[in-house]
């Protein structure tokens, strides 16, 4: 099959349909975006001493500055809170992280897009993978944290399989979604970068969510990231989540994925002409 006949193949067929296809069809390319993703963080840290060594010197960097800082105001043992502090923190940096990537997701793979005919879900999953990489490296540091802290798993801690899958799951349409309006519209990376800036300080990671009440408890229940903190967390602490957190994520990663399957039928055929 020549260039040509696969380009028709993979990217003529429009609408929702076309859009389902080009997901089924990077995700059988596995050796493919997993070789690309773990490339690429090689390549980041190659010419580093320290190597990938950085992603976990970085994460217990923060997570033993905040909790030396705020134990005190959090009302929690500083043994709970630095695994408070650690496992939001790990949470957090995975979904922002697929905002900011999702950005990039696309016009960083200009030249492939441009000169290979492959689904464009391939650089989706290459970026996810990556992300769930660190995801993994971070969890190496957080699960002796646990450990040291007296965890002992139970039957709550079986929630966070359903987490991760919906992890994944939302993951893979924000990217897309954002991907193909940050390939229109490059202003969108900027302001979604500036406001994952924001969102660290009015998520519960620096600061506990239990015990706030009245306009304070509202406030901080009216950012999505809580929720998606909380069912991960939650459950590796030894508590229930809400069930509002579960369905506000429920919800919200639905309406995330409508929008994607939209904004995909009508605008990816166009791709290759804003790279």
């Amino acid at each position: 099959m020549n260039i040509q006949t696969r380009r028709y193949d993979l990217h003529a067929a429009s609408g929702v349909l076309g859009f389902v296809k080009d997901l089924w069809a990077g995700l059988a390319m596995v050796e493919l975006w997993r070789t690309f993703a773990w490339d690429e963080i090689q390549q980041r840290y190659r010419r580093s001493m320290l190597g990938v060594s950085w992603i976990i010197l970085s994460f217990l960097m923060f997570v033993g500055g905040v909790s030396f800082f705020f134990s005190a105001l959090s009302g929690r043992e500083l043994e709970s809170f630095i695994v408070y502090v650690a496992l939001g923190y790990a949470a957090f940096i995975f979904i922002s992280g697929n905002f900011i990537d999702g950005c990039q997701v696309f016009t960083s793979s200009h030249v492939w897009i441009k000169a290979l005919s492959l689904p464009y879900s391939v650089h989706v999953y290459r970026s996810l993978f990556r992300s769930l990489l660190i995801f993994a490296l971070q969890m190496v540091v957080v699960i002796p944290l646990m450990i040291w802290s007296g965890w002992v798993p139970g039957l709550l801690t079986l929630l966070v399989v359903p987490t991760l899958v919906l992890y994944v799951v939302n993951a893979v349409a924000v990217q897309y979604l954002l991907g193909l309006i940050s390939a229109r519209y490059e202003d969108v990376g900027h302001l979604v970068t500036s406001i994952t800036r924001l969102l660290i300080f009015v998520t519960p990671i620096l600061w506990v969510r239990e015990g706030l009440d009245g306009a304070r408890a509202f406030a901080a229940d009216l950012n999505p990231l809580t929720h998606y903190v909380e069912i991960f967390r939650a459950p590796l602490l030894g508590e229930m989540p809400r069930m509002t957190s579960w369905a506000v994520v429920i919800g919200v990663t639905f309406a995330i994925w409508l929008a994607a399957a939209l904004c995909a039928a009508v605008f990816r055929r166009r791709l290759p002409y804003w790279l």
